[in-house]
Order: structure tokens, then C-alpha cells, then sequence
């Protein structure tokens, strides 16, 4: 499926890796591969009223000849505790869970099944994100997302059919999440060498092989090319399994994704765009932003952010609730930075020397979303830029990710 020394080093930094199976088409072989994973038990597919559409009726209708199980359709799901429990109520006389959806879906079947103990499959419906097959889960507790450690299906199963008959705006996010690599990569690499946090490079040199590939494909993505869709699939699919190699998201999710949760965070929405837009598509802005950050900093020589947490600041932009988790993460990193190596004019040289060569240049960044048709402005997402501005300020203060955006800004 992907490159030969891609596989080879896939299987030599996790032990059990996931079937993955890129198809044309499933149509035919859905209760087969099913069984290949849970060949007997009481199953659940679970989808949304749009996947159901898509493709959960279909994979129903080809496994409830031969299994014993029931079909949940969620109602315009939220991946929050609430779901999850609902989820869990609702699955609680099934042996497994098979999930047909993308981002919500798999999250909310990855860690409910999780809770369970109970293992769990995914048909995804588009190429949206990087999180399917990572060890974790995104769930919103009280208004705030948070990261939970979760576990990865026994297979992926996608049909480049139903993925290309996706919505464009879904694919060209998936397409935006993985670009983060970049701007993730440099930030990983920063904390690294200036307070000694650990670092992986293996991630990254999974992605390398098909990186190039599927950017000189952008315009396909836009096209719902079959092959560029592909290539988004396998280097999502390999996003995924970077973090669960990493045992977190850091080397996908940093500085630029912080900057997109502060914007869905403050209060009241700044949003003013009446069409939805999805995360990978804000990510893809916040990654062009922060890319364009940390080729300035890398230039100069960075004084170091007061360190302080501004609680009346951060109350009174994203609420009590919000600021109340965010002082307990802040707080982590705030130890941390204690030990910060200060670096001279010479440090920051040797800094910059070992980040620059990891990134992909910001002018690159921006050829590649325009060439998806992907908004690549604040204002495109409909964000207000004074409010922009404000995100990228407070961002650092609500998480305990060491990033850039911990260095001064004029």
C-alpha cells in the first residue's frame, strides 16, 4: 500500500498496525473485510444522517445478512462527553462498534469503544482528517476540546468511490490538516532544543516518501481526482499512525492548531460567515500564519513572551470555565519554562539551522492551497482579523505546548 521503506519502518517502530485498505470500490467486499476483523459478535454501525447517505445504509444493508447488528444514526452529532455516553449506552449489548463517518464519527466510536473496552472498526466518507488511525480521541468537555487517550481501530477501510462523491470542502480539509506537519515539525523541534522535550523524528520521515506527491497533486484534490484523493488518504492514514508512534499529537497539532482553537473558543463566535467551513480548511490558514511566523522569528533573534497567565485577560475573552482548564495546562508548561535555555545570537543561529530544513516554505504553503481551491485568508473563513489577532496573542495560554507563539511578537 505505501512505499517499501515506509512499510519497513512502519512495522518496525509499532507492532500491530491496523488493516488498511484503499479500494475503488467496497461495494462487494464489505462483509468480507468485516470478517476478517470480528468474525463472529453483535456489531453496531454507527453513522450520522449524512453517512448514512454516503455510505452507512450501504454497509448495513451488506452486513446484517451475515452478522447479528444494529444500525445507530446519530442526529447532527457533537463529539462531546454527552455523545460519547449516549453512544455508549446505546452499543452497551454490542461486542463492536464499526463506524462510518469521518472526523465526529470516528472520534466519538473511537472513544466510546474505548470506555467499553470493546474494539472497533471505520469506513471513513472522506479524506477530512489525520485522525484515524491515531490513539487518541478530540472530545469538547464544557466548551473546551481536549485531547483523551484512546486506542486505534482494527481496520480502515476506504472506498476512493464514496470519498470523492464527499462534499470538495471535506477532502480540501483533509488536505489543510496535513500541511500542519510543517509549522508542528518546527514548533516539536523548538521545544526540543530549548527546553529538552522529547522529539521524534519518525513521524515525519513516514510522510516524507508521498509529502511531495500529494502536493504537486493539490489540484486534484480540488477536482476530486481519485488518485490525488488517494495520495490525501495514505498520508492522512500515516499522519495518524505518526501520533500514535509519538504517543500524542504533537507531531501533527501545535502552535497552529492552538491558534484555530482559540478562534472557535472565544466568546461570543467571531465567526460572520454564514457557509460552514471545517477544521482542516482553518487549519490550513493557521498553518500559512504560523509558517509565516516562524520563518520571521527564525530570522531574527526572539526575545522570550512573559511567561505570566493573564487569568482577568483570558476570563474575560473565552469565559471562566474555559480559563479554568486552561490555568491547569498552562500551568505545566509554565514549570517548564523555568528551565529556559536563553539563548545568544550564536544559540539561536544553531537553532534556526536545525528548524529551517524541516519546513516547508510559507510561499509553498499558500501555491499548494490555492492550487486546492482552499481559503487561504481569515477572512475567507469568515473570521473578523482584529479578533485574528487576538486568538494568535492568547493562544499560548491555553495549552502546555511549548510553540513559537511562546517567542515575542511585535
Amino acid at each position: 500500500m505505501f512505499f517499501q521503506e515506509t512499510e519497513a519502518l512502519l512495522h518496525k517502530s509499532l507492532p500491530d498496525v491496523p488493516r488498511m485498505v484503499i479500494s475503488r470500490s467496497l461495494k462487494h467486499d464489505i462483509d468480507d473485510l468485516v470478517a476478517m476483523v470480528f468474525p463472529s459478535g453483535r456489531l453496531a454501525v454507527v453513522d450520522d444522517d449524512y453517512t448514512a447517505q454516503a455510505f452507512g445504509d450501504e454497509v448495513f444493508r451488506a452486513l446484517k445478512g451475515r452478522f447479528d447488528c444494529i444500525h445507530i444514526t446519530l442526529e447532527a452529532p457533537t463529539a462531546n462527553k454527552d455523545t460519547v455516553e449516549e453512544l455508549r449506552r446505546k452499543t452497551a449489548r454490542c461486542d463492536a462498534l464499526v463506524a462510518v463517518g469521518s472526523g465526529t464519527i470516528s472520534d466519538l466510536c473511537k472513544y466510546a469503544s474505548f470506555l467499553s473496552a470493546k474494539p472497533y472498526i471505520v469506513f471513513p466518507t472522506a479524506a477530512s482528517m489525520n485522525g484515524y488511525l491515531s490513539a487518541n480521541a478530540s472530545i469538547c468537555v464544557d466548551g473546551y476540546k481536549k485531547t483523551f487517550a484512546a486506542h486505534m481501530p482494527g481496520a480502515v477501510l476506504c472506498d476512493t468511490l464514496v470519498i470523492a462523491a464527499a462534499p470538495p470542502h471535506l477532502n480540501k480539509s483533509g488536505l489543510g490538516d496535513s500541511l500542519a506537519r510543517s509549522t508542528a515539525q518546527a514548533d516539536w523541534l523548538l521545544s526540543h532544543l530549548l527546553l529538552g522535550t522529547a522529539y521524534d523524528e519518525t513521524p515525519f520521515e513516514l510522510l516524507k516518501p508521498l509529502e511531495l506527491y500529494l502536493h504537486d497533486n493539490a489540484r486534484g484534490i480540488a477536482k476530486g481526482d481519485r488518485q490525488s484523493l488517494e495520495l490525501l488518504m495514505q498520508t492522512l492514514l500515516l499522519s495518524g499512525l505518526g501520533m500514535t508512534i509519538a504517543g500524542g499529537s504533537y507531531p501533527a497539532s501545535q502552535g497552529e492548531h492552538m491558534i484555530a482553537h482559540a478562534m472557535g473558543m472565544l466568546s461570543p463566535s467571531p465567526v460572520i460567515r454564514k457557509e460552514e467551513t471545517f477544521h482542516g480548511e482553518e487549519i490550513g490558514v493557521t498553518t500559512l500564519t504560523m509558517a509565516k511566523m516562524q520563518e520571521k522569528l527564525l530570522r531574527g533573534w526572539p526575545a522570550f513572551a512573559s511567561p505570566d497567565f493573564p487569568a482577568e485577560i483570558i476570563e474575560k475573552l473565552f469565559g471562566s470555565k474555559i480559563t479554568e482548564e486552561a490555568k491547569k495546562a498552562y500551568k505545566i508548561k509554565q514549570e517548564k519554562l523555568d528551565s529556559y535555555l536563553h539563548v545568544n545570537n550564536r544559540d539561536w543561529e544553531a537553532v534556526a539551522g536545525r528548524i529551517e530544513p524541516v519546513m516547508i516554505p510559507s510561499a509553498r504553503i499558500h501555491a499548494i492551497l490555492k492550487a486546492a481551491e482552499c481559503p487561504d485568508t481569515p477572512g475567507m473563513l469568515g473570521w473578523d482579523i482584529k479578533t485574528w489577532q487576538i486568538a494568535i496573542t492568547y493562544a499560548r495560554f491555553l495549552r502546555d505546548r511549548f510553540t513559537f507563539l511562546d517567542l515575542a511578537q511585535d
